[in-house]
């Protein structure tokens, strides 16, 4: 088939966090014959230049894009668009830019008249908006897909349940908009079961064009170390995540406050290591002041490796946000022991003391990291566990099941 990607993000082999997604599904589905077509944004240089896609792609199109606009800028966008978007949808990673527009306009055009575009698939819930704004220019044999990897409308009510200044203007201005851009659309994928309750929760009519499509794991290229870990007297943890997405920012900050002193009382020679893309001021100054807390910047997938490998448990005390996360696959399939919460588990479904630990209290989320870090025979059990179940969700399983859903698109086109 001929696919059209529409990411949120430029798809790169070193990229971290959800976008790694993409750049396999793109991958994989190429290397079972698709013809694969990507509009995306370019934010930096190493967005120009990078080619690690171009192996399995026919064309990349990629257009010079603006991450962050200042709120003038974006209230006379909001305006401009009249009203019709809410302004979170015009700002932030995967933003409004009137350049994906207009190329998604042209390759409409040009598939009436010279190639057949099967699908178009908007990856992450952002780039959705070209997909509704030219709904009525889709041709009929096309079908249009935005994968979910989180539903906005709740994660900011779930922002401020916690206390965020988030009104409930806010929060009703972007339900409707997000769902009126589902409910345009003929296929919703979601990474989770949990994640598509939420979505029908909201508009129990999109249930039937739901399909859950989770994610999945390189498992070539993250595996345990060659060298022998069990012996060696570390005592590091760690948290990896894309900083620009707050609900990692607040999953360290949860860890520090609720956390870390219990850790240090019992294992004075702890030492935790918050890892990822562009953490704020409020993550780097913790390096000063808390003990042994590490914050650093670090966001190719050969670095994060060396990381997974050098460290001896991974924590994820998330509680805020929707969506899978892959992060704790890739800490699995590296051999690693994992504490986490019950959210961050979702589309995992781990058993706890066999291949990870959950726990939503924080006190008992300590008390399992101090386990590990005490009991190595401990770490090694469920760091076996962990690796069985990593292996399943390599990302080959998850391409299949997409390709599966466009199969039925398109029969259902062809009908």
């Amino acid at each position: 088939m001929n696919l059209l990607f529409l990411p949120k993000l430029l798809p790169r082999a070193d990229i971290i966090g959800g976008p790694i997604l993409v750049y396999h599904r793109i991958k994989n589905l190429s290397l079972m014959g698709h013809k694969i077509t990507v509009i995306a944004p370019a934010y930096d240089d190493r967005d120009r230049e990078d080619r690690s896609l171009e192996p399995y792609c026919e064309k990349i199109i990629k257009i010079d894009s603006v991450r962050q606009r200042p709120h003038d800028e974006v209230e006379a966008l909001y305006e401009r668009l009249n009203m019709h978007r809410p302004r979170f949808f015009l700002n932030g990673d995967g933003g409004f830019c009137q350049g994906v527009e207009d190329a998604l306009k042209l390759a409409l055009k040009l598939a009436l008249k010279e190639k057949r575009i099967d699908a178009i698939i908007a990856e992450y819930s952002m780039p959705g908006q070209y997909i509704e704004a030219n709904h009525q220019s889709i041709p009929a044999d096309t079908t249009s897909i935005i994968s979910v990897h989180e539903c906005y409308t709740k994660a900011f009510k779930m922002r401020a349940e916690k206390g965020e200044d988030i009104s409930e203007d806010t929060i009703k201005e972007l339900f409707d908009y997000e769902f009126k851009m589902y409910e345009k659309t003929d296929k919703l994928l979601t990474l989770t079961k949990e994640d598509a309750h939420i979505l029908i929760d909201y508009s129990p009519e999109l249930k039937n064009n739901i399909r859950v499509v989770p994610h999945g794991v390189d498992t070539g290229f993250y595996h345990p170390p060659d060298e022998d870990v069990w012996n060696r007297n570390s005592k590091n943890i760690l948290y990896i995540g894309n900083y620009q997405h707050y609900p990692n920012v607040d999953a360290v900050k949860n860890f520090i406050k609720y956390c870390w002193d219990k850790i240090l009382k019992q294992v004075p020679d702890a030492k935790f290591f918050a890892v990822g893309f562009d953490p704020p001021p409020e993550l780097l100054e913790l390096t000063s002041k808390c003990k042994n807390v590490i914050v650093q910047e670090g966001g190719e997938s050969e670095n994060v490796r060396r990381i997974y490998w050098q460290s001896d448990v991974f924590v994820a005390p998330i509680a805020l946000g929707t969506g899978f996360r892959g992060k704790l696959l890739e800490a699995m399939a590296c051999g690693l022991p994992v504490v986490a919460t019950t959210l961050a588990t979702f589309g995992i479904n781990p058993t706890n003391e066999e291949n990870m630990f959950v726990a939503d209290d924080y006190s008992v989320f300590s008390d399992y990291v101090i386990k590990l870090l005490k009991d190595v025979r401990l770490r090694k059990k469920i760091s076996e566990g962990a690796l069985i179940l990593a292996k399943k969700f390599d990302h080959r399983h998850a391409a299949e099941k997409l390709d599966q859903v466009l199969k039925e698109g398109k029969e259902r086109r062809t009908r």
